[in-house]
C-alpha cells in the first residue's frame, strides 16, 4: 500500500490548494449572483445585526474594508435594491445601512445554494470521515487562532512577529 506524503510541507501545500480552490469556487458562485465576496460579507453582517442595519464604520470593520471602499460596496448593493441608506434615528447627522427584503431573499438563496454545494462536495466522504474531518479542521483552527509564539527580541507590535 502506498501512503500519501504527510510531511508538513506536503500537508501545507494541500491546505493551500484546498483553501484557494474553495475561495475560487465561492467567488464564482457569488459572481453568478452579481456579488463580490466583500458585498456578500456586508449583506451577512447586516443580516446578523439585531435591526438588520449598521452604521458605515462598524460595517466596514466587519467586512474588513476601508470606509472609502465600503461606500462603493454599499452604493453597488443599493443599485441592486439589496440595501438602503436611512438617517440614523439616534444621530440625524449619520446614516445607517439597512438590509432590504430583497437583500434578505438573495442572501437566503445564496446560503441555500452554498449548503447544497457543500453537500455535493462532501458526498464522496462517508459520514464517519466527515466527522473526522470536522474534528481535524477544528483542531487546526484552534491551533492557528492561538497567538503566534514570539521569538527572542520580537515585540507584539513587530511587523514580522
Amino acid at each position: 500500500m502506498n501512503y500519501p506524503d504527510v510531511s508538513p510541507e506536503a500537508l501545507e501545500q494541500q491546505i493551500f490548494r484546498l483553501t484557494e480552490a474553495l475561495r475560487r469556487r465561492f467567488a464564482r458562485h457569488l459572481a453568478r449572483h452579481g456579488l463580490t465576496p466583500p458585498q456578500f460579507i456586508t449583506l451577512c453582517s447586516l443580516a446578523q445585526s439585531a435591526e438588520k442595519s449598521s452604521r458605515m464604520g462598524p460595517l466596514a470593520a466587519a467586512a474588513f474594508q476601508s470606509a472609502a471602499s465600503m461606500t462603493g460596496i454599499v452604493d453597488r448593493l443599493m443599485e441592486r435594491g439589496l440595501v438602503r441608506r436611512e438617517q440614523d434615528p439616534q444621530d440625524r447627522r449619520s446614516v445607517v445601512v439597512v438590509l432590504t427584503e430583497e437583500g434578505e431573499r438573495v442572501l437566503r438563496q445564496i446560503r441555500e445554494e452554498r449548503r447544497r454545494d457543500m453537500v455535493h462536495l462532501l458526498r464522496r466522504l462517508p459520514a464517519e470521515d466527515q466527522v473526522h474531518l470536522s474534528f481535524i479542521l477544528e483542531n487546526l483552527l484552534e491551533e492557528i487562532e492561538e497567538p503566534f509564539p514570539q521569538g527572542k527580541g520580537e515585540s507584539e507590535n513587530s511587523l514580522l512577529g
